[in-house]
């Protein structure tokens, strides 16, 4: 079991080794790429490359993959799978999709050029079923920052306040498309592992808080639990994962991501910082005391000081 399960790697190992799993995992995002991931071992690869050639033809014909030339300076080159060229747009039919109504970023998140293959993009996953369409939605959102005007530095913000320039257009299309080849790849190495399996172990991801294991999980069900333990890097989990939340459908108001916040484990640090000490108990008092010493640190800058970091 994984209590921590984030986007399923510990799951996924388990599965190569034969081994049955469990895992939580409360932020639906990284539950969606964590079940995709032990979905994909089922799913047919004809079936899955078609779809991604449907989608670079419909990239095109939509006239909304650009030409080499156009690639900003720090976003992938066409794959050798991609296509190039299309029709200009001229007057073809814009995007039926709109931008998640309840995103809302300090500068354009994506540029206009950019924003309209995201939405012909999220048009062509529309029409798709599930497994394929949530391999689509997974690929989309691994590469979705990449053309947009925020960067992870290590923490999502804006690109110029990373001192970058705005991504005034980017190839859509080729991105995501050879992002999909390089999953196609992957999946097919993982059921080639599969096929030399005696036995297909059995696997569920729940998407909620470990603390509802009990209510989840019979008696004695768990040999060994491995996990990385969340937050002790103090990365936003929440915020840096709020355009795939977004953009993917998952989440549809800040308020879903508010509550993402209070029910993490451990929660993020500054929705803990201001609350009162929490003593430990018996047991522990050579922790207590390195606590304590923290709290000591900085003290005129209140919740930002030790006392803050030592309740985190």
């Amino acid at each position: 079991m994984d209590p921590f399960a984030g986007v399923g790697t510990t799951l996924v190992e388990a599965n190569r080794l034969g081994l049955d799993s469990i895992g939580f995992e409360i932020n639906p995002f990284a539950h969606l790429v964590s079940t995709v991931k032990l979905r994909s071992k089922d799913i047919s690869l004809k079936q899955l490359s078609d779809a991604i050639g449907q989608y670079e033809t419909f990239m095109e014909t939509s006239g909304r993959l650009p030409g080499p030339s156009s690639h900003p300076a720090d976003a992938h080159p066409p794959s050798c799978h991609s296509r190039a060229g299309g029709n200009p747009a001229g007057d073809r039919p814009g995007p039926r999709r709109l931008p998640p109504p309840g995103f809302k970023s300090r500068i354009p998140f994506y540029s206009p050029a950019v924003e309209e293959r995201v939405l012909f993009t999220l048009d062509f996953l529309d029409g798709l079923t599930p497994p394929v369409q949530d391999i689509f939605r997974v690929a989309f959102a691994s590469v979705m920052v990449e053309f947009s005007n925020y960067a992870y530095e290590p923490s999502l913000g804006s690109r110029p306040g990373a001192g970058k320039d705005l991504v005034t257009d980017a190839p859509v299309g080729y991105v995501v498309a050879a992002k999909l080849y390089q999953m196609l790849e992957d999946i097919a190495e993982f059921q080639a592992d599969a096929a030399q399996q005696a036995k297909s172990p059995h696997w569920h991801v729940y998407d909620c808080s470990f603390f509802e294991a009990e209510s989840r999980v019979d008696p004695g069900t768990v040999d060994l639990v491995v996990t990385s333990p969340p937050y002790m890097n103090n990365y936003h989990y929440v915020r840096n994962s709020r355009p795939q939340l977004f953009w993917t459908g998952l989440v549809a108001s800040p308020t879903e991501l508010k509550r993402l916040e209070q029910e993490n484990f451990g929660k993020f640090w500054q929705t803990v910082r201001a609350e009162d000490p929490i003593h430990l108990g018996p047991g522990l008092p050579a922790l207590e005391k390195e606590l304590e010493e923290i709290r000591q640190i900085n003290p005129l800058k209140g919740v930002y000081g030790g006392s803050g970091w030592a309740n985190y």
